[in-house]
């Protein structure tokens, strides 16, 4: 499989990432985010060493994705649900 090679800053240092293309956009967005997020943490934090600054800011986004990781489940059941309703309202208007 064909791979690209991309440059991607964060906090003013480069990294050269080897991707497949279709997710090139997806990784520049996914470093951008990563470099806006650990930006925010240093303003809160400026004598935070960078490493440091780097775990807060992995542990917070992937606190946040678990996050919807759950309200997506919920969301999944609750759509269950209604298609259980559903289903008994339909057989029910049906037994007549």
């Amino acid at each position: 499989m064909e791979q690209e090679q991309i440059t991607v800053i964060i906090q003013e240092q480069e990294y050269k990432i080897k991707c497949e293309p279709a997710q090139v956009e997806l990784l520049q967005k996914s470093a951008m985010h990563l470099d806006m997020k650990m930006s925010e943490i240093k303003t809160l934090s400026p004598n935070m060493a960078k490493d440091k600054v780097a775990i807060m800011t992995a542990l917070n986004i992937v606190s946040k994705y678990l996050g919807q990781e759950d309200q997506i489940k919920e969301y999944s059941n609750a759509c269950d649900d209604i298609s259980m309703m559903t289903n008994s309202l339909n057989e029910f208007g049906t037994d007549k």
